[in-house]
């Protein structure tokens, strides 16, 4: 795989560029106005990428002295592109953000990532494809991917899952914390199974009458997604820091990805 990023909140330090992972800062936020918002970084914090969200974002206001912000900060930083973690469907002046941000990029030779709701309006970014499913497989959905967006404009944004759904399954399940997972596995001491096609780890239990079904993530998953989109040709990967930080050896080592 061409690109491995790693999403690193502000503050934190990695071990990830041993491993060649380029930092993705989590330190930046489009606010009202809109205009950027960002946690202190260090001075000598440079180089990676910018990850920017828009939580509690209304869409209101002209996006264009916010782009001057965020691309005068990747100059200032020396970063080489942008994620825009953004959720749900385009708001308000959010397409038009993007849209500036992706001509820009492509301008100074940078990278733009963003969800497949933003493509239409990044037309030289990559789409954001999340590995987490609960229906269909991983390979199915990327591949579909590859075909709408070509073989360079696509990136798998890996999520590391623990979920517990209530039988019949719909939608995203309940996060567990990883105590709570170790928790469930220690008393019920279930057979694990593991689904090729979500790349994930499963079991079911019976709480009373109910029927759940837990699906989660383990460094062997996370490198079964990163060797599915590698081999179907996915240029590009996001990983989020927090959860692999403790495995880079198990993932990315000998025998890893």
């Amino acid at each position: 795989m061409k690109e491995l990023l790693l999403a690193l909140p502000a503050g934190r330090d990695t071990r990830g560029r041993d491993f060649g992972l380029t930092p993705c800062h989590m330190a930046y936020r489009v606010g009202p106005g809109p205009r950027l918002l960002g946690a202190r970084l260090s001075p000598g914090a440079r180089g990676g990428l910018m990850q920017l969200d828009c939580a509690g974002f209304d869409g209101t206001g002209d996006p264009v002295p916010c782009c001057r912000q965020i691309l005068g900060e990747c100059r200032r930083r020396g970063y080489r592109g942008i994620v825009c973690d953004f959720e749900g469907p385009p708001c308000g002046c959010l397409g038009r953000l993007v849209e500036i941000l992706d001509r820009n990029c492509a301008a100074q030779g940078w990278g733009l990532y963003a969800p497949e709701a933003y493509l239409p309006q990044a037309p030289g970014g990559r789409a954001m494809v999340p590995s987490a499913l609960t229906r269909g497989t991983l390979e199915q959905r990327l591949r579909e991917a590859l075909e709408r967006y070509g073989p360079q404009r696509v990136a798998l944004a890996v999520e590391w899952v623990r979920e517990d759904f209530p039988l019949p399954a719909s939608g995203r399940g309940a996060p567990l914390a990883p105590d709570a997972l170790e928790g469930l596995l220690h008393r019920l001491e279930p057979a694990v199974f593991f689904d090729r096609g979500l790349c994930a780890h499963y079991f079911t239990y019976m709480a009373g009458p109910q029927a759940h079904f837990v699906l989660f993530d383990t460094p062997r998953s996370i490198r079964e997604k990163l060797s599915l989109a590698d081999r179907l040709g996915v240029p590009a990967a996001l990983l989020p820091q927090p959860e692999i930080e403790g495995h880079l050896e198990e993932i990315f080592g000998p025998g890893g990805t």
